[in-house]
């Protein structure tokens, strides 16, 4: 019981230990994917700023959504799906793509997970004056809900890093699992409350799309960038609990089998 309530606090410590580290990773990786790229980081905008556009188009002009400011309704939720769907794509790979890292190196192998996270935050970050310009465009109140923002980037930081154990790890073992991964997001981002309204399901469906707790969390940004409310507590105690759980599984999980991601990778 000692050994793993230590395992816990070091896995809480890494991302501060080697915060520094894992900051010039995640730049280092967002370098590499733009090398050569004529607009480089401008893609990290261009990318769900024209995923946002077609699904604006479908939506508004096809579907004839009507609802007030919805394109920022659907950016607000798009950005941090892109920031954990591109994180869990990423990580998947993370260890059976760094062989050598995992091999030869002393420094703890959950650090490669982390820069996955890192980089993809990256990428959200440098979207959000895109979804600001939206805001200002569209007339959307924004104001003292704001400073939740943090908190709740920092929930998701563990989550995200959480599942990433757990996937990062089953790719080891089941080098399909890249691929079921992928499927199960696309699957899971229909489930979500970022191209619709809750509201506008039968009350059977609004039950099962909040068994997740990743609604919870796209709907604490929608409040916050959208609705100009603060997320519900519960909401937020919610996620945190979560947050400790997932993250804390997935950590030990990962521990329980990296001595053997050597002989594997």
């Amino acid at each position: 019981m000692s050994q793993k309530l230590s395992a816990i606090k070091e896995g809480f410590k890494i991302p501060i230990q080697y915060r520094h580290l894992i900051w010039i990773l995640a730049l280092k990786e967002l370098k590499i994917r733009y090398r050569g790229s004529a607009f480089g980081f401008f893609w990290s905008i261009l990318n769900p700023l024209l995923l946002l556009l077609i699904y604006v188009f479908v939506f508004t002009v096809i579907f004839k959504a009507s609802a007030k400011a919805y394109p920022v309704y659907l950016f607000v939720g798009l950005l941090p799906w892109n920031w954990f769907a591109g994180s869990i794509n990423e990580s998947t790979m993370a260890i059976v793509s760094s062989g050598a890292f995992v091999n030869k190196s002393t420094l703890p192998s959950e650090i490669l997970i982390m820069v996955k996270v890192l980089s993809n935050f990256i990428n959200y970050v440098l979207s959000l004056p895109v979804l600001l310009l939206f805001i200002i465009i569209f007339g959307v109140s924004i104001g003292l809900p704001l400073i939740v923002f943090p908190v709740i980037v920092i929930i998701q930081f563990f989550i995200t890093c959480g599942v990433g154990f757990f996937v990062a790890t089953w790719e080891v073992y089941y080098r399909d699992m890249q691929h079921i991964v992928m499927n199960l997001l696309q699957f899971l981002f229909f489930g979500m409350p970022i191209m619709y309204f809750e509201q506008q399901l039968p009350l059977k469906a609004q039950k099962l799309i909040f068994l997740n707790p990743l609604a919870y969390l796209i709907k604490s940004y929608q409040s916050i960038f959208y609705y100009n409310w603060f997320p519900k507590p519960f909401y937020l105690a919610l996620l945190a609990l979560v947050a400790i759980v997932v993250y804390t599984l997935g950590f030990l999980y990962f521990r329980s089998h990296k001595e053997e991601f050597p002989e594997l990778v």
